[in-house]
């Protein structure tokens, strides 16, 4: 069984844009909750040469045997710049991406659990 969630949110006045989408499956091995998160924040800059920073990236990942449930964590933050009508704009962007899996065998193990890509 599978069900997707999916919402857009814009506030153009603000230049804010956020998508998300929730997606919960069961099979016979497990349960899964995958949560994916898109931001974005427009706004006018004046400069004239505009430097990009690297984006920052942070990954968790967690493992509970007694529990029998793993978890992922991925957030990319950064910024980028664009023209729109002659104008320099600067493009703020945070994407998480937050995976919970629940195995429901008796015996859980690193071994027995799934490789995320």
């Amino acid at each position: 069984m599978k069900e997707i969630l999916f919402k857009k949110k814009c506030n153009a006045g603000k230049g804010i844009k956020s998508l998300s989408i929730s997606q919960q499956s069961e099979d016979k091995d497990s349960t899964t909750l995958v949560r994916k998160s898109f931001l974005y924040h427009v706004t006018k800059t004046q400069e004239t040469n505009p430097k990009t920073d690297p984006p920052q990236i942070y990954i968790k990942k967690v493992f509970d045997t007694k529990k029998k449930t793993e978890k992922f964590f991925l957030k990319v933050k950064g910024a980028f710049y664009m023209t729109h009508k002659r104008l320099l704009l600067q493009v703020n962007f945070q994407h998480t991406l937050n995976i919970h899996i629940l195995w429901k065998a008796k015996s859980f193990s690193i071994k027995n659990a799934t490789v995320l890509g």
